[in-house]
């Protein structure tokens, strides 16, 4: 047992030494690739807390990162309002369509409720994509301004990577200690017995709205991170390929442990980068290994330490 909490905290510490000075050493281009696994690692990680918390698959989440990018890019580009007013009104922009969309999806359960968020998430693709004098339609808001934080500029990839790597720490814990609080518990006795659990007196709807809306709202904070990664935020952020990247992310790196969305999202950057550069036909590599990782690691690259110990 001692020989295992060794060996783990051996590679925490690698994984953080690594994550902290990986600027120093590494291309400009492999950093901004880091700067994007950690926005989609974030929502991943807000898949995971409604998937392997509550049972519940959502396809909804891109939705909800799109959601907050676009009060960043509308409010930034359009209105020029400033950023201490943009970022807590991005987070309850999302916090308040997940209410919306858990209100209207929570009474189905298993693949229905996939199936309703997935229409949800794509009527909001529909709302991105028509409504031109808001959303600015099929080209989207570019260009967006990135902001400066105690004097220090987010344009600079190296900043901004640190800010993002921040920011997703601080959710990644937030999201830790609500997964293993009373409420965090209450879910995952939903997710296994909902019935026994409406019997001891919990809201069993109200609970799953709850943990909706809090995945929502850290959602929204991965599309703040993904909108000053990329200075982009257009219709194709909550279409079906962004869509796929999260479950994709999720599921290889393990929907048991919210680590796996960040292992998955890197994973899932860097594949879907390497491969792109080689043939325009990448999507079919990507699906190939998801399938190989399935077939081998049905529980995700995290899951293999769940399989050596049964």
């Amino acid at each position: 047992m001692k020989r295992q909490n060794s060996v783990r905290l051996t590679i925490v510490l690698a994984i953080a030494v690594i994550a902290l000075t990986v600027p120093l050493w590494s291309p400009l281009y492999y950093v901004q690739l880091l700067d994007m696994s950690l926005s989609l690692g974030l929502t991943a990680m807000s898949f995971i807390l409604l998937a392997g918390y509550c049972g519940m698959i959502s396809f909804a989440q891109m939705a909800f990162y799109a959601m907050s990018a676009y009060i960043i890019g509308i409010g930034t580009m359009d209105l020029g309002w400033p950023i201490w007013i943009l970022l807590p009104l991005a987070v309850a922009a999302s916090g308040f369509l997940s209410a919306m969309f858990g209100a209207i999806a929570i009474r189905a359960k298993g693949v229905y409720f996939l199936m309703m968020t997935l229409a949800l998430s794509q009527l909001f693709y529909g709302v991105g994509l028509e409504w031109e004098s808001v959303t600015h339609g099929w080209n989207g808001i570019a260009g967006i301004t990135r902001p400066e934080i105690f004097g220090v500029s987010l344009l600079m990839a190296t900043p901004r990577y640190y800010m993002a790597l921040f920011v997703t720490v601080l959710c990644y814990f937030a999201l830790r200690r609500i997964a293993h609080s009373p409420f965090g518990l209450a879910l995952q006795g939903i997710r296994d017995n909902p019935t026994k659990m409406a019997a001891l007196g919990y809201n069993v709807h109200l609970y799953r709205l709850l943990a909706i809306i809090i995945s929502g709202a850290f959602a929204g904070v991965g599309g703040i991170l993904g909108v000053y990664s990329t200075g982009v935020i257009s219709p194709h952020t909550n279409d079906l390929s962004a869509i796929v990247q999260v479950v994709l992310a999720a599921l290889i790196g393990g929907v048991t442990r919210l680590e796996g969305g960040l292992v998955g999202a890197v994973f899932t950057v860097f594949l879907i980068s390497f491969t792109s550069r080689y043939t325009s036909r990448y999507w079919m590599v990507v699906g190939a290994v998801f399938m190989l990782v399935m077939l081998f690691m049905p529980n995700g690259i995290l899951g293999l330490e769940l399989r050596k110990k049964s």
